[in-house]
């Protein structure tokens, strides 16, 4: 029997352990019916509302699609870390664009879905220049990069009705306490362990519930296609640091400045990721 068709905005948000789905999910709970998946199980997660899902699994997918009839779909899950990236790019490859299509495949053959959201980055460019907008052509300069611009234009060539997210630098809180630029961060200052930021990398990094509004509210648009959500402001990693702990009132001689060159990765540290936001003034 065919499932009824929902009225009202159902959404369903990947990647809860990481820190853009978690507070994408936190946010949007707020406003709407919402569910959300995950991949390693931790005891947060064990609301009824969270559900474990390896996309892997195209037969869980449709299942999972079938019992809750989203209306709107936000894909945030990936393999983020860009050194892990380089050492397993095949991993890469499956989590960020196969594990993407296979999630699109189960989408083409729902009734209910109005939108669906890809949780992109900034990434996709190469940092050479600085300041794109969603009309610069992407030139990715690592693994990472490379599958999230391949996810990308498998998404725009889908036919859903979709929109690719890019954001900045997703500053927020993570329920492990450890995850993302802030908590890691925070932690290892209370910790008592020194960390090095490049003082020649520039983002322009957002706050997760900033993001989070701005998804909810181009999900409930009509708009397809690309759109940027960054920060107004471009700031290097060392700044950026050093002001995430004074936030917290916590010590910053702990932060130690380096630049892209000294480090082991040097060849994929991109210098200038800021972005242009058209969508929004």
């Amino acid at each position: 029997m065919t499932q009824p068709v929902p009225k009202t905005p159902r959404f369903l948000i990947t990647g809860l352990n990481g820190v853009t789905g978690w507070n994408l999910f936190q946010s949007i709970s707020q406003h709407f019916d919402c569910r959300g998946t995950y991949r390693k199980p931790h005891p947060i997660l064990t609301q009824a509302a969270c559900l474990r899902l390896d996309f892997e699994d195209a037969s869980a997918i449709e299942a999972c699609l079938k019992a809750w009839q989203p209306t709107h779909v936000i894909h945030a899950w990936a393999m983020c870390d860009l050194d892990l990236c380089e050492v397993f790019p095949a991993m890469a490859h499956k989590v960020n664009v196969q594990g993407t299509c296979r999630l699109m495949e189960a989408l083409a053959g729902l009734p209910s879905l109005e939108k669906f959201v890809f949780i992109s980055t900034d990434h996709v460019f190469d940092g050479e220049r600085g300041g794109y907008t969603e009309n610069d052509v992407p030139e990715p300069k690592h693994v990472f990069g490379a599958t999230r611009r391949e996810a990308e234009l498998c998404v725009l060539a889908s036919g859903l009705p979709a929109l690719v997210v890019r954001p900045g630098l997703v500053i927020g809180r993570s329920f492990q306490g450890n995850k993302g630029p802030r908590d890691f961060l925070l932690g290892r200052i209370r910790s008592g362990k020194n960390t090095h930021y490049f003082t020649d990398e520039w983002r322009s990094p957002i706050q997760a519930d900033e993001l989070a509004r701005r998804v909810m509210d181009l999900a409930l648009s009509r708009h397809r296609g690309i759109f940027h959500a960054a920060g107004h402001s471009a700031i290097n990693r060392y700044d950026l640091a050093r002001a995430l702990a004074r936030e917290e009132g916590l010590p910053t001689a702990q932060i130690l400045p380096r630049l892209r060159s000294e480090d082991r990765w040097a060849h994929i540290r991109p210098r200038d990721l800021t972005l242009m936001t058209t969508a929004f003034a």
